[in-house]
């Protein structure tokens, strides 16, 4: 079974650590959340340093968001 984008994978885990995306990208330091809503959109991907402290943030592993 073909596992869903990125996206909707780091949306997943955003709202499984009850958080909203105002308040991730701030504890990321990007600001208003614009970027978060890109990334959940597949409108963008955060780079690899970015996807560390993500996957971090949020409590599961960059593996687990990007497998």
């Amino acid at each position: 079974m073909k596992r869903p984008p990125l996206g909707p994978r780091i949306r997943a885990a955003r709202l499984a650590a009850g958080l909203t995306q105002q308040a991730l990208a701030q504890q990321l330091g990007l600001g208003y959340g614009l970027s978060v809503s890109r990334w959940e959109r597949g409108a963008n991907e955060p780079d690899l340093a970015t996807l560390r402290r993500l996957a971090a943030a949020l409590s599961v592993t960059a593996g687990s968001l990007v497998d």
